[in-house]
């Protein structure tokens, strides 16, 4: 029968229904009789690892008192707190899901085990911090990757150099050519640097071989340092490769670097500047841009050097030789390109010219420097700051012969004139030394129609003659006689001056030696008196008398009353030949000179009289002589 619901239930009822764990409980009904109505299942929880917590209660591990829910993960590897997760909240520095506590450092370039260190305990050959394992092989002269090989795969032409090179073996400079390596012979004239130490054909550099030749140091029209620049002409017979070569000047030391070759052809230029930008340079096309050094505006010292070699150096010293110019290059005149003229602030000057663009600045960057106007280029005596029009053409100078083409200014007045015509001539027949001879310029004519005037000079005669210029009569007339006095030829010039100077024009004449000669008739003239008086005083009474002496009295002497037979010129020399106590003359030569008598005494009161003789030589200019003499004689009266 079912059991009715109970209302209550009373505690002994609930004792009797719990009755003993896992026993089974019985129940009286009402006849009398028992029946087994319930079965106990309870099972009493279990704490086997003591940690406090069963499995009922989430204990995912009852047999290790290290995990229960709730507790502290450790670094062990276990899910301490049975939350699914293994060391959740540990550290992991490299992120692979394993805490660092345990895990182990692999060569991957991570810190796997957290202790701030990467791939310790890996080879690092290189100590650069890399393991060798993750290392690669760079060209640095060290085994990168540890496998005992240097650089390999860096020797592309396989001439035994890498192209990095090692603390002792210098790099290849060209890793494409095996003829090119540290080890290699320079070969003289190619223009390859063949043994990589930065020159090319370093064995034919040569001082002098390279000539500085013009200097930008302070420009005007852009900003210093960029617009400085200077040129250099290869002075030799052969192609120079400058690659390698060193600048240096009192700012510091640069060497020429360039993948690409430079070089400057026989009689060529290279431009060296500070800046390759045409918009901040000044609009100068440079062949080389340097760095590392300046150009001082004041005194400096500018040298191309090859390895011990100095090819050339200019100095400059803020204007006390050298020119100083601003907004202008220094430039060397175009006449003598060498490294040795260019030594003579002389041969310096300062451009006037510009290169073509509109700043203004002066140079010629690259090409043949103007003539410098202090220097005479043609030799004709003028230079350009003297008035020469034309310093390249030495028929023009200021004072030449104009020429006969309107065309031409040649003595730079600044008009183009016809010059009239000189024509020297001598009249004709035969010449004898020691006969005058007539020169002719009446030949001469100006094409105005204008008069002309006259200069006739002696440009030769033969060795050993004494005529000049002077033994022509009247060197300013048409037409001139001259005496030669040695056989042989004489060259005389003539220019004619009209609305200009005429061209000179020349004669020479053969002169004979004269087969014949009569002497020369010397005729010093007439004789000559003269007479004074001195002053007398008496001694004792008039017993004796002390006389002065007569004063000086002066004679003309003249010879021109001389003749020659041939008519020739003749020479005179004088001299006193008796009474040289008293009488002197006034020149030895000469066809005249003056005598004067001193120092002639007196007595009371009577005259005394003295005579001087003087000689006249003449000798005309074949050697013929004759002598004249004149006597003056001079009395002096006491009185």
């Amino acid at each position: 029968m079912r059991l009715p619901a109970l209302a209550f239930t009373s505690p002994a009822l609930i004792l009797l229904l719990v009755g003993c764990p896992g026993g089974t409980t019985k129940v009286k009904t009402d006849n009398g009789t028992d029946s087994q109505a319930l079965s106990d299942t309870f099972t009493q929880a279990v704490d086997a690892d003591g940690d406090g917590v069963t499995v009922g209660e989430g204990d995912c591990n009852d047999n290790d008192a290290t995990v229960f829910p709730g507790n502290t993960e450790s670094c062990d590897g276990i899910d301490n707190n049975c939350n699914g997760l293994i060391d959740e909240g540990l550290p992991d520095t490299d992120g692979d899901g394993i805490p660092d506590c345990l895990d182990v450092e692999t060569c991957d370039g991570l810190d796997n085990d957290g202790d701030g260190q990467v791939d310790e305990d890996f080879a690092d050959s290189d100590g650069n911090g890399v393991a060798d394992c993750l290392e690669t092989e760079i060209c640095d002269g060290i085994d990168n990757n540890g496998n005992g090989q240097i650089d390999e795969g860096f020797d592309v032409d396989g001439d035994g150099y890498t192209q990095c090179g090692t603390a002792t073996t210098p790099a290849d400079c060209n890793d494409n050519d095996a003829s090119i390596n540290p080890g290699a012979a320079e070969v003289e004239g190619d223009g390859v640097d063949n043994n990589c130490d930065g020159i090319a054909d370093e064995g034919l550099w040569s001082a002098g071989d390279l000539a500085i030749t013009e200097i930008m140091n302070n420009p005007g029209a852009v900003v210093d340092p960029y617009g400085e620049w200077f040129e250099v002409y290869n002075t030799t017979r052969r192609t120079l490769t400058v690659n390698g070569l060193t600048i240096t000047n009192s700012s510091g030391t640069t060497q020429i670097t360039s993948d690409s070759t430079i070089s400057v052809a026989p009689g060529g230029f290279l431009v060296f500047g500070s800046d390759g930008n045409g918009a901040d340079n000044g609009d100068v096309s440079e062949d080389y841009v340097y760095s590392g050094i300046s150009l001082s505006n004041g005194s400096d010292e500018l040298s191309i050097i090859a390895g011990t070699t100095v090819i050339d150096t200019v100095t400059w010293d803020d204007g006390a030789t050298m020119p100083d110019p601003q907004g202008a290059t220094m430039i060397m005149d175009q006449g003598v390109y060498s490294a040795v003229a260019n030594d003579d602030a002389s041969n310096w000057c300062v451009s006037i010219d510009a290169w073509g663009y509109t700043n203004g600045d002066k140079g010629s960057p690259g090409a043949e420097n103007e003539l410098c106007s202090n220097i005479d280029h043609d030799g004709d005596g003028y230079t350009i700051d003297t008035g020469d029009c034309d310093d390249t053409n030495a028929s023009i100078y200021p004072g030449a012969y104009e020429g006969t083409s309107t065309a031409v200014d040649n003595n730079c007045d600044g008009i183009a004139d016809d010059a009239p015509n000189a024509v020297a001539a001598v009249t004709p027949g035969v010449h004898y030394t020691c006969s005058s001879f007539t020169l002719d310029g009446t030949g001469s004519a100006d094409p105005s129609g204008g008069a002309i005037t006259y200069d006739w000079s002696l440009t030769s005669a033969p060795t050993g003659s004494t005529t000049t210029t002077a033994d022509i009569t009247t060197t300013t007339d048409a037409s001139p006689t001259f005496a030669p006095d040695l056989a042989g030829d004489y060259t005389f010039s003539l220019t004619v001056t009209g609305t200009a100077p005429s061209h000179p024009d020349s004669v020479t004449v053969t002169v004979t030696a004269r087969p014949g000669n009569h002497d020369p008739v010397a005729n010093a003239g007439a004789d000559q008196t003269g007479s004074g008086s001195a002053n007398c005083d008496p001694i004792s009474y008039g017993a004796s008398y002390d006389c002065d002496t007569c004063g000086n009295s002066t004679y003309s002497l003249d010879a021109t009353g001389s003749t020659d037979a041939d008519g020739d010129s003749m020479t005179y020399a004088w001299a006193v030949s008796s009474g040289a106590t008293y009488g002197t003359i006034s020149s030895a030569t000469g066809s005249s000179t003056t005598l004067t008598i001193s120092g002639v005494s007196a007595a009371y009161p009577t005259a005394n009289s003295q005579e001087v003789d003087v000689d006249v030589t003449a000798t005309d200019c074949m050697g013929g002589t004759s002598t004249d003499t004149v006597a003056v004689t001079y009395t002096c009266t006491g009185t």
